[in-house]
């Protein structure tokens, strides 16, 4: 025979069901609230639980995902370790060929050293007279007259500068005379002094216009020179 207690403890117990249910069905709060009193629920209760229903509903649909997920992050796992594998065999390649690009770097300057080391016992062998110009390798001739054509361009700017220091001597001298003129005291013999600094200055300005002419002819030259090389 069922007894008052538990005819009580069952309708406590559906109308708990019925308000978890209510909650999942996003009833009204008015409904919500009647359920948890029927269930004998505190209404703190009954909003913790409300609360919990609704994270869970967050959960659910979250959870759906699981294996659509589950296959796209197994295909990125996929796509990274073969990327990554693409990229360590790329890399050894390179550092492959890196190293041989610098092997046969070292290899070709080690075959120069040797061949500029022989050029130059060559050169010195022909400069001592012990050796004919007709036997002279070209590459040699080149360097001799590589050499010739440096000469004459170090002549030539050694040239360009005594004629610009020059050219600057003039100027000055120019000038010199400019600020005498200027400053000629006045005496009785003024127009006479007057006229030998007039003199002076015109004798500089001429070697100064001479010594700008050999100035050019210089610059024109060393950069003929400069060619050359």
């Amino acid at each position: 025979m069922t007894t008052l207690t538990q005819i009580a403890r069952k309708k406590k117990q559906d109308a708990r069901a019925a308000f978890i249910d209510a909650a999942w069905a996003d009833e009204a709060p008015d409904r919500l609230a009647e359920l948890a009193r029927d269930a004998g629920m505190d209404l703190a209760d009954a909003d913790a639980l409300i609360a919990r229903v609704a994270e869970a509903k967050g959960d659910i649909k979250a959870a759906s995902e699981v294996l659509r997920l589950r296959r796209v992050a197994s295909k990125a796992k996929a796509h990274s370790d073969a990327t990554h594998a693409q990229a360590e065999a790329a890399i050894e390649k390179l550092d492959a060929e890196a190293e041989a690009a610098a092997q046969e770097a070292d290899s070709a300057r080690r075959e120069l050293n040797t061949a500029e080391s022989a050029a130059r016992r060559v050169l010195v062998m022909y400069d001592e007279g012990f050796l004919p110009a007709s036997r002279l390798p070209n590459d040699v001739v080149a360097m001799i007259e590589r050499r010739e054509q440096e000469g004459k361009a170090t002549k030539a700017h050694a040239a360009m500068i005594a004629a610009t220091n020059q050219r600057n001597r003039l100027r000055d001298d120019v000038e010199r005379i400019e600020r005498k003129l200027r400053r000629l005291p006045v005496s009785r013999d003024h127009k006479e002094q007057e006229a030998l600094v007039r003199e002076e200055l015109e004798r500089a300005k001429a070697d100064l216009t001479a010594a700008e002419a050999r100035l050019a002819d210089a610059e024109r030259a060393h950069a003929t020179a400069r060619k050359g090389l």
